[in-house]
């Protein structure tokens, strides 16, 4: 007996989406073929302004500061003159108090010396006519008591000069310091007021930025709905889309072909089997399990089904 080759198997499976969902799918695909030939899966950039300018209080506050560090302050220019005449000794040149003070400190009286002579001349006329009168007049007491009356009535007046030539001196030097504290002190208060000018300049500035961003932040508002609007279409295809993805069932196809092997090969190979059965069903051993009825029996069953 004959038959065909040995068998093969030809599979095809075929998954289609359920057919409610594919109608939509199309859809899908063919609004995304439409947004991309009309360029809108490429949105046009914004058109307008997007950096506020800005205001006119920050144009100001920076020119302010601009003006100021350029040209400088007339207050940090006279403090400063005021401490350089300071440091040079100009001043306090004009000062008529402290140039009194310091000419009596320095200087001598000129009358001092006409007074002392006038002062001696008394004392000593007093003391001559006393020695005159005692008859002494012209011995070593009457000399030592003219040299005496001479050196205290100097001691007294020129002592006296001295002392007010120190008061003097002292008080030049305390209105010489005092006059310098006090153009110190202006100077550093020009410095503050000077840097006023910077203080206003700032909180113009810091007004200014906050208009600043407040335009900025307009801007950014219309860039945002421009955006927004170019990308409504593609975002809607987008929700459209992710309400029907899903896996809502489908249709599986299968299709199968096997060949069958040749009629021989089956009926042999059936009737071997029977054959090998029926010998271990014999309970023999040997030569005489393989021809005894049961292996006989046992190969011709197993041929018969190998027909079927």
């Amino acid at each position: 007996m004959g038959g065909k080759g040995g068998g093969s198997t030809t599979t095809v499976q075929k998954a289609d989406p359920w057919a409610g969902q594919q109608p939509y799918l199309q859809d899908i695909f063919q609004q995304a073929q439409n947004l991309y030939n009309n360029g809108q899966l490429s949105p046009d950039y914004y058109p307008g302004q997007t950096v506020a300018g800005q205001s006119d209080w920050s144009k100001e506050a920076l020119q302010m500061q601009a003006d100021r560090a350029q040209n400088g302050s007339p207050l940090i220019t006279g403090a400063s003159n005021a401490i350089s005449n300071i440091t040079s000794g100009q001043a306090l040149e004009n000062n008529q108090g402290l140039n009194v003070l310091n000419q009596m400190a320095s200087e001598d009286n000129p009358y001092v010396d006409e007074l002392y002579d006038r002062a001696n001349s008394q004392a000593q006329s007093s003391i001559n006519g006393n020695f005159s009168v005692a008859g002494r007049y012209g011995s070593g007491a009457h000399a030592a008591a003219s040299a005496d009356a001479a050196n205290n009535l100097a001691n007294d007046m020129y002592s006296s000069l001295w002392d007010r030539r120190a008061d003097a001196a002292t008080s030049a030097g305390q209105l010489y310091n005092a006059a310098v504290g006090q153009q110190i002190a202006a100077s550093q208060t020009g410095q503050q007021l000077a840097n006023q000018a910077y203080t206003d300049a700032a909180a113009l500035s810091e007004a200014g930025g906050m208009l600043d961003d407040y335009n900025q932040q307009l801007i950014n508002a219309d860039i945002d709905r421009w955006n927004y609007n170019q990308n409504k279409p593609l975002q809607a295809l987008q929700n459209y889309n992710n309400l029907i993805q899903g896996s809502y069932g489908g249709t599986t196809t299968t299709t199968g072909q096997q060949s069958s092997g040749s009629t021989l090969g089956n009926v042999l190979g059936a009737g071997l089997a029977g054959w090998g059965t029926g010998a271990a069903l014999s309970g023999l051993s040997g030569t005489a399990a393989l021809t005894s009825p049961w292996a006989l029996g046992g190969a011709a069953l197993g041929g018969l089904l190998g027909l079927f």
